[in-house]
């Protein structure tokens, strides 16, 4: 019973990871789609709406590029990290 737990407690961890960086991947570039929007281009720079919407889109897929590139960098750090199964005789 007690083997059974030890193999799903590192899927359910990997799976905990997968959903955080899921939320992540979807949050992050949306709030900063409408903060940098509303802050910087229409309040700081009062440009107008369409140009705003379109640079604030730009930073988002940046910021989408950056968070997927951290997913990424971290899945390969942890496979790295992995120690590989010992061939049985």
């Amino acid at each position: 019973m007690i083997e059974g737990r030890a193999n799903e407690l590192p899927d359910f961890q990997v799976f905990q990871t997968v959903i955080k960086y899921c939320l992540f991947i979807i949050i992050v570039p949306v709030l900063s789609f409408f903060f940098v929007k509303s802050l910087v281009f229409d309040g700081v720079l009062r440009l107008e709406p369409v140009t705003s919407s379109v640079y604030s889109a730009i930073v988002a897929v940046v910021v989408l590029h950056v968070t997927l590139g951290m997913y990424i960098y971290r899945a390969y750090n942890e496979a790295e990290k992995a120690p590989k199964p010992m061939k049985k005789d």
